[in-house]
C-alpha cells in the first residue's frame, strides 16, 4: 500500500512538471454516442459510434451519418483501396467494406479456414494495401484468452488469421518501418509486438511494454484499466488510449513516455491523427461505459 502510494504522488508530480500536457491545447469537436476509430479523410473527419448510427461524418462544425447501421456495434474504421472503407462491426461478428458513398460491398464474418470471429475492433494498415484487425474474444477477466488478430490483404477474400490466445486483443498498429505489428492486450495491460514477415504471417510475441511500468493505473469505476486504440506518427511517437485512466500516453520508438494527455472521458478508447501537414490528435472517449446510450465526446488536441 505504501509502495503504491508513494509511486502516484512521485508519478503526479512527475507529470505536473515535466510531461503533463496543457490542457488548453484541447478542445471538444462534439458529443458522440460511444464513439471509436477516428479517421481524418479529406476535408472532414470520419468516425464510428459504437452506439450510434455506425458512422458519422464531421465537417465545419456538423455532424451527418456516413453510414446508417443501428445494432452494427461500430468499433472500428479504415480506408481500404483508394475509396473504399472497412468498418468493424463488433455487435454482428463482422467486418463490412463500403465504397466510396457508404454503401456495402461485402461483409466477412468467418476467416479463411471457415471459423468465425468474435468482437472485431479496430484496424492498422498493412503498408502494402492490406490490413490487420482485431477480434478481441470475450470481455471478462476470468475468461479464456479467445483474442486474435486477422490479415487480410487486398488479394484475398477471406482473411487469415495470424495470432491468437490474447487476452482481449484491442488497438493495433504497424511500426513505421513496416517490421513489427503492436496489439493492445486490455485485459493484461501491455502491448504485445510481433515482427512481420514477408507474407504478412507474424513471428513470436513478445511483451513490448507494461502500462504500469510507465505509470501506476488510477483506480476506475468497473476495476478495468488498459491499452485501447494505438497509432504512430512520421516521427515514431506512439499514442496510446489507456481505457479507464482518461489517458493518452505518448511514448517513443525507445519505449520511453515522453508526454501525458488527459481527457475529461474516463474511457478513452481511441485516437486518430489529423491532416498530413499537422501535428492534430483526434481522441474518442466516453463518460460511462455502465449506461446506454453511453455519452461521450471526441476532442481535437493540437500543440
Amino acid at each position: 500500500m505504501y509502495r503504491y502510494c508513494l509511486a502516484s504522488l512521485l508519478g503526479s508530480l512527475w507529470l505536473a512538471g515535466v510531461l503533463a500536457a496543457p490542457a488548453d491545447h484541447l478542445t471538444v469537436v462534439t458529443t458522440a454516442a460511444y464513439p471509436e476509430g477516428p479517421v481524418w479523410a479529406g476535408d472532414r473527419l470520419l468516425f464510428v459510434e459504437y452506439a450510434g448510427p455506425g458512422i458519422t461524418a464531421w465537417k465545419d462544425g456538423k455532424k451527418s451519418i456516413f453510414w446508417n447501421a443501428p445494432g452494427c456495434g461500430a468499433s472500428g474504421l479504415i480506408r481500404f483501396g483508394s475509396d473504399h472503407w472497412l468498418v468493424a462491426c463488433y455487435d454482428w461478428n463482422a467486418v463490412v467494406e463500403l465504397d466510396a458513398y457508404g454503401r456495402v460491398t461485402r461483409r466477412i464474418d468467418r476467416d479463411s479456414l471457415g471459423k468465425p470471429f468474435i468482437g472485431p475492433n479496430d484496424f492498422t494498415s498493412d503498408l502494402k494495401g492490406g490490413v490487420y484487425f482485431t477480434a478481441s474474444g470475450v470481455y471478462a477477466l476470468a475468461a479464456p484468452m479467445t483474442g486474435a488478430v486477422l490479415h487480410l490483404s487486398v488479394d484475398e477474400a477471406k482473411p487469415v488469421e495470424v495470432a491468437n490466445t490474447i487476452h482481449y486483443s484491442n488497438g493495433l498498429t504497424v511500426s513505421p518501418d513496416g517490421k513489427e505489428l503492436l496489439v493492445a492486450e486490455m485485459l493484461a495491460g501491455q502491448i504485445l509486438s510481433f515482427p512481420i514477415q514477408a507474407n504478412g504471417s507474424l513471428g513470436l510475441r513478445q511483451v513490448w511494454a507494461r502500462l504500469q511500468d510507465w505509470l501506476p493505473p488510477p483506480p476506475s469505476a468497473d476495476g478495468l484499466n488498459g491499452p485501447d486504440g494505438i497509432k504512430v506518427d512520421v516521427h515514431g511517437n506512439y499514442y496510446i488510449a489507456e481505457n479507464g485512466a482518461g489517458r493518452v500516453l505518448v511514448v517513443n520508438a525507445a519505449r520511453q513516455l515522453v508526454r501525458v494527455i488527459t481527457v475529461p472521458t474516463p474511457h478513452v478508447t481511441n485516437i486518430g491523427l489529423g491532416p498530413p501537414d499537422s501535428e492534430t490528435l483526434y481522441i474518442t472517449g466516453l463518460f460511462d461505459a455502465t449506461k446506454s446510450p453511453y455519452p461521450g465526446a471526441v476532442y481535437r488536441w493540437a500543440e
